[in-house]
């Protein structure tokens, strides 16, 4: 068992997005992600299929073409397949991010 106070954990920077892992181990990476308004998590391309839930706050997320609204409350799941993904926030946001790690065959 892993017990983690995310409020413990929330921090935020005038120099861009802070991400702190809180696990990784086996299977699993989490972390949290703290976006001050403004802030953007540039586009990238994951090897694993993510799964990002919104603590507090508002954006978006961008998904190869697509754009989804992210609010207090909402999941996405983006799937390895997808070629790129970004988060822009609108206000202070805190996002709680979990990789599957691991290889489907």
């Amino acid at each position: 068992m892993n017990k983690t106070e995310i409020s413990k954990l929330v921090e935020y920077s005038e120099n861009g997005p802070v991400k702190k892992v809180f696990y990784d181990k086996g299977n699993i990476k989490a972390q949290i992600m703290c976006l001050k308004t403004g802030q953007t998590i540039p586009p990238c391309k994951m090897n694993h299929d993510v799964l990002f839930y919104v603590i507090k706050g508002k954006g978006y997320i961008f998904v190869d073409d697509e754009k989804e609204e992210l609010f207090e409350g909402t999941a996405v799941v983006v799937p390895k397949e997808a070629k790129t993904r970004s988060i822009k926030s609108d206000e202070d946001m805190i996002i709680l991010g979990v990789q599957g790690i691991y290889d489907r065959k």
